[in-house]
Parts: structure tokens; sequence; C-alpha cells
């Protein structure tokens, strides 16, 4: 009788382990709709990306969880808000000059673009792997300051879940 129900017990814990592991070809599919989801609002110039880490000035990856801290693109406004992506913590409204996108064969996206506003001046540089579905890597680069390395996922502006303050700069 113990035997049947520590059996009994140990099936339990473990078939709901193994109904919620996803197939590789699940998961493949799950990346790749990520990644083509980022890409269309990219193209649609419509972008929100809220960091999940951001690399600190000795080089150590450190976790977010603010929503108030992003930058997006939404049709011809390019919008930063928070120190760890801009170097302030108001809403700065910019203008995107030279914008460069490429995609590689294998769905790699590298873009980089200058922003020029009234508190912030500098190029972003975005690179994602298709392989990573829709986690980009971001490398702000001021005029004057600190350069600034972040993450997170390139998401459409309107399900971004970012709070955005009250009266751009």
């Amino acid at each position: 009788m113990k035997r049947f129900l520590i059996l009994a017990v140990a099936l339990m814990i473990a078939l709901p382990n193994f109904a919620q592991k996803l197939s590789k070809e699940e998961k493949a599919a799950q990346i790749k709709a990520l990644n083509e989801t980022a890409i269309k609002a990219i193209e649609e110039n419509d972008w929100a990306i809220v960091p999940t880490s951001y690399i600190d000035s000795d080089g150590i990856d450190n976790q977010l969880t603010d929503n108030g801290i992003f930058i997006s693109y939404e049709k011809t406004a390019f919008f930063a808000q928070g120190a760890r992506v801009c170097g302030d913590s108001r809403t700065l409204v910019a203008e995107v000059k030279d914008f460069d996108k490429k995609i590689d064969k294998k769905g790699n996206l590298k873009m980089s673009f200058n922003v020029q506003g009234r508190y912030i001046q500098g190029k972003y540089q975005i690179t994602m792997r298709a392989a990573s579905g829709n986690i980009a890597d971001v490398i702000f680069t001021p005029t004057s300051g600190t350069v600034r390395k972040f993450q997170g996922p390139i998401v459409p502006s309107k399900v971004a879940g970012f709070y955005k303050k009250s009266s751009p700069m």
C-alpha cells in the first residue's frame, strides 16, 4: 500500500511537468512568431522595448522590472524614459534621423538610428537575433555622457505595457 501511495504522489507531481513541456517544434514556432511580430512592428514604425536587464559601468548584468523605463518609436516620434535607457527620468521625445535597418537571410535584425531632441541626442544600435525571438540588445551612445547597454523584447507599442509620464519634453 505504501508503494502505491508513493507512486501515486510521484505521478501527481511528475505528470503536470511532462504536460507543460513543449516540443522542439512548438518552441521553434513560438520563437519564430515572436520574431515575426517584432519585425512587423518595426516595419510599421510602431514598437517599444521595455528593458528586462541592463549592463552597468562595471560590466555587471542587472535585472529590471520597472515598466516606467522604456524606449518606443510611435509612427513619427521617438520616446525614451528612464535613466537606464537615456540618462534622464523624464519622458523625452526626439526626432529619428538616419534610420538604417537590415535583416539578413537568417532573420537577424540590425538597426541603428540617431535621435535628436531637446534633452536627448545620440545613436541607438539595436541587434535582434532570430534565434532569440524578439529579445534585442540595445546600445545607446549619447553625444555626451555615458554609453548605456540594455536588453529587452521588441513588441508593438500598444501591447508593451509601459508607463509613459505626461508632458514629454
